[in-house]
C-alpha cells in the first residue's frame, strides 16, 4: 500500500513539473508591452530589429519588443527613457 501512494506521489509530482514547463517558457518569451501601464520608464535596449522595433529590458529583468518610430537614432546597448501608450512608444529620449 505505501509503495502504491508512493508511486502515486511521484507521478503527481512529475505531472505537476511537465505543466510548469510551458508556462515557464512563455515568461521567458517577454512581456506583452500593452499589459505595461502607459507612462514614462527607463530601458535597456538589447537589440534593433529594424527602425520600427527594438527588443528591451525594462527595470533589469522585464524583457519585451516595443514599436515605435525609432529610425536610426536608437541602437543596441542604449539606455533610453521610452513613454509608453497603449503599448506602443509614444516619444523616447536617450539617456
Amino acid at each position: 500500500m505505501q509503495k502504491n501512494a508512493a508511486s502515486r506521489r511521484v507521478w503527481s509530482f512529475a505531472l505537476t513539473v511537465a505543466l510548469m514547463i510551458p508556462a515557464q517558457m512563455a515568461l521567458a518569451d517577454g512581456v506583452d508591452p500593452s499589459l505595461i501601464p502607459d507612462g514614462s520608464y527607463p530601458a535597456h535596449v538589447d537589440k534593433v530589429t529594424d527602425a520600427t522595433h527594438i527588443s528591451v529590458t525594462m527595470q533589469g529583468t522585464i524583457k519585451t519588443d516595443l514599436t515605435g518610430a525609432f529610425g536610426d537614432k536608437v541602437k543596441a546597448n542604449d539606455d533610453i527613457q521610452i513613454t509608453l501608450s497603449k503599448g506602443k512608444v509614444t516619444a523616447f529620449a536617450k539617456k
